[in-house]
């Protein structure tokens, strides 16, 4: 904003703004299907009783008699309820040695969020300090318990497909263990000290720069 008299170019503006970011709308009525733990298939008897129930429930569904949308919706209902009886839905499993599902120590976590927030509305009560520390160093106590218990978990697991000779899944559980790596090369300066390089292959180059081979 110019201005002749002594005004500068710009003028600081206070404002108020009342934000207010609408929920996600789910569809009513509709109800998200569960996906199916398929891994249940690879038991012999699991796969043949589904087989069977599927073949006799199948039966009943007379096709041709409504229209094309109904009896798909149909034939899909009766496949997917039929499968869900037998193999049940996927189970969340954790990639990390924090296990969200353990009771035990989602209780305790809370417990003391809650007297941490009693420890600093009231920094001065000698006893909601103690409190605070003694539900800290239970929990503590339990999640060490709980990442040694994982760490022994995964080294067995690994041991087994070792002994089995399964490389490729021995080296797929210690890829997802360690996460992924970071890249092996680092950026350098310039001669001139300027420019900074990130090409691998003027890496390469510059390194041979500062570090001439020796002439035979």
């Amino acid at each position: 904003m110019c201005g002749a008299e002594s005004w500068t170019d710009h003028r600081l503006i206070v404002s108020k703004v009342k934000l207010r970011i609408q929920p996600k709308r789910r569809p009513q009525g509709q109800k998200i299907c569960k996906r199916l733990d398929t891994t249940k298939l690879k038991q012999r008897e699991t796969s043949t009783c589904l087989a069977s129930d599927l073949h006799s429930k199948l039966k009943d569904i007379h096709i041709g008699e409504s229209s094309v949308e109904d009896d798909w919706s149909t034939l899909k209902k009766t496949v997917y309820i039929t499968a869900f009886q037998h193999l049940g839905s996927t189970k969340h499993r954790n990639q990390d040695w924090f296990d969200e599902n353990d009771a035990q120590i989602s209780s305790l976590l809370a417990e003391k969020h809650r007297l941490h927030r009693l420890t600093m509305n009231d920094p001065a009560s000698t006893g909601k300090k103690a409190a605070f520390q003694n539900i800290h160093r239970k929990c503590q106590q339990r999640l060490r318990k709980m990442q040694e218990d994982w760490l022994s978990k995964k080294a067995d697991e690994i041991q087994y497909f070792a002994d089995r000779k399964d490389s490729k899944t021995f080296y797929d559980t210690i890829s997802a263990l360690y996460g992924p790596q970071r890249s092996s090369f680092f950026p350098l300066l310039s001669a001139d000290g300027r420019t900074l390089i990130t090409d691998r292959a003027k890496i390469l180059e510059r390194w041979a720069e500062k570090h001439p081979q020796p002439s035979q």
